[in-house]
């Protein structure tokens, strides 16, 4: 399947830039896919800035201490360590971007977010967590924007001046409005909740798993980092709307050499959540959520992150534990 986004040009995969894009085929004609992680990872080793509130916090005011890096290191700490990220569903609006990049909020308007995320091979960290970061791995991310819509997938639904009411289409998540306004038809789904067929990935960093078909070109809150010597990687995006039947969530896969070894679901605690939609546009134009992480029959608090706000920002962490 052509891969949305690879028409743009390739730039520096370390750029901030909103829209910044590194094609991984390109890294793969050049050097090949390990040779190239080394100058793709998205964060290295960082010691451990001055703590702030530890655990998964609730809104937070005030000025911050220490750097963006530094903060998110001492989150990543205090966060629960070597413990196995339960697998869960990809969802149904998942399909390989093979796009490496830091910055994947394009032109999507919200709340600024910082995530990182660090892979944690559990047969190396048991005795010491700090040794157990899993190098050359890609973690990849995708989620919801503002007022709920996936890239690729329901363009335009419930946003403002759509004159369509926000939440999913009828029928469901899953389903979406055809190009030409027919009725949208709710993709099929194995007993996991993936797609029963469908294409496959081919690209530089994920091959084999079942995609589900794009109705457009769209590409926004999607992309993909190469961890460092210490498993961790770094992304700027957004923090994820909500639609309905679901708690707001981020979605991950973790590829090792080109193989899917964890696909799983990222959480936010509610009354974080809470605080971020009563007062931030475009979010507080939604009205109320219908679903919380204890009624979400998709939910597991492996998946819980550590999240604060921090000047205008979400800072958000989690480690994720696999068996390699």
């Amino acid at each position: 399947m052509p891969k949305p986004g690879h028409h743009h040009r390739g730039v520096d995969p370390r750029s901030t830039a909103p829209g910044a894009r590194f094609t991984r085929r390109r890294a793969l004609g050049l050097s090949g896919l390990l040779g190239a992680t080394g100058l793709l990872a998205a964060c290295g080793s960082q010691a451990a800035g001055p703590a702030e509130a530890t655990g998964t916090a609730a809104a937070g005011t005030g000025a911050a201490t220490g750097s963006i890096d530094d903060r998110l290191s001492a989150m990543l700490a205090s966060a629960p360590q070597c413990v196995m990220t339960t697998e869960e569903t990809q969802g149904p609006y998942w399909f390989d971007v093979d796009s490496i990049r830091s910055d994947i909020r394009e032109d999507r308007a919200g709340m600024p977010m910082e995530l990182a995320l660090r892979v944690q091979d559990l047969a190396q960290c048991a005795a010491d967590p700090s040794a157990g970061g899993v190098q050359n791995a890609v973690v990849e991310i995708w989620h919801c924007d503002a007022m709920g819509v996936y890239s690729g997938f329901r363009n335009g639904f419930g946003a403002p001046g759509s004159g369509a009411p926000p939440g999913p289409p009828p029928g469901g998540e899953g389903a979406g409005p055809g190009p030409s306004g027919a009725p949208p038809v709710p993709p099929a789904f194995d007993s996991g909740g993936a797609p029963a067929s469908g294409p496959v990935s081919d690209g530089g960093y994920s091959a084999g798993d079942v995609e589900s078909t794009p109705s457009g070109t769209a590409t926004f809150l999607r992309g993909a980092q190469v961890t460092g010597a210490d498993g961790i990687v770094r992304f700027t995006s957004i923090f994820p709307g909500w639609y309905s039947g679901r708690a707001v969530h981020v979605h991950i896969k973790v590829h090792i050499d080109k193989k899917t070894v964890l696909t799983t679901q990222l959480y936010f605690d509610d009354g974080l959540t809470d605080a971020v939609y009563s007062d931030t546009a475009p979010y507080s134009l939604r009205g109320t959520r219908d679903t919380r992480n204890d009624a979400d029959t998709i939910y597991d608090p492996t998946g819980l992150s550590v999240s604060k706000r921090s000047d205008g920002t979400v800072l958000t962490a989690l480690n994720l534990g696999i068996g390699t």
